[in-house]
């Protein structure tokens, strides 16, 4: 059994431009990949869409988890059917195909390429979470991103105890054949967002 963990802050975080605002990369992997490339298994990130109606980029090959952190907005692929979120209500869709948005909003975002398999949860944290699971013989390893958006969370992993700030993110990271016990905390009732991505 391994388990490794490492806390990662906004100094780590890379911040640029898209056609609807900011776009911040939270992490990318393999760490040496370049999103413009295509080239990446998996990518976190959190944008601002500061246009009332913005296009998102194609991302050819690409599949998609999103959902707003701060407010609500709306979500079309065909200009008749429009998706409305609000803020932790997590969205899925193909990359690669014309999605328009509605509403000024900070986002979140799991991006999945080359392979890669997960999936995007959204835990509403009433002072005291338990997450329990087991990592399947049917991955080399599994990755656990636990991102606190709003308020400070304690994390209790066998006893280790890591503290999350707003907008950090700990990254957890295990071997196949490994349980995952944590006990999560905080002082006021919050939402977090947890990225399981599958290698």
């Amino acid at each position: 059994m391994k388990i490794t963990t490492k806390l990662i802050k906004e100094d780590d975080y890379i911040t640029t431009e898209w056609s609807g605002g900011k776009t911040t990369q939270l992490f990318i992997y393999p760490e040496d990949s370049n999103y413009k490339d295509f080239n990446f298994k998996f990518r976190l990130s959190s944008a601002t869409v500061e246009l009332e109606r913005s296009e998102f980029t194609k991302l050819e090959g690409v599949y998609r988890f999103i959902t707003p952190l701060d407010k609500g907005f709306k979500l079309t692929h065909n200009h008749k059917d429009y998706i409305s979120l609000r803020p932790f209500e997590i969205y899925e869709f193909d990359g690669d195909i014309d999605t328009v948005s509605y509403g000024t909003v900070r986002d979140f975002n799991l991006m999945l390429g080359n392979g890669a398999r997960g999936k995007l949860e959204n835990i509403y944290i009433n002072r005291e979470h338990l997450l329990i699971e087991e990592c399947s013989s049917d991955f080399k390893e599994t990755f656990y991103f636990i991102y606190a958006y709003n308020d400070k969370i304690h994390i209790n992993i066998d006893g280790d105890i890591k503290i999350i700030r707003p907008l950090q993110i700990l990254l957890i990271k295990l071997n196949s054949n490994t349980v995952l016990n944590l006990k999560i905390t905080s002082e006021n009732p919050t939402n977090i967002l947890i990225a399981k991505i599958y290698m």
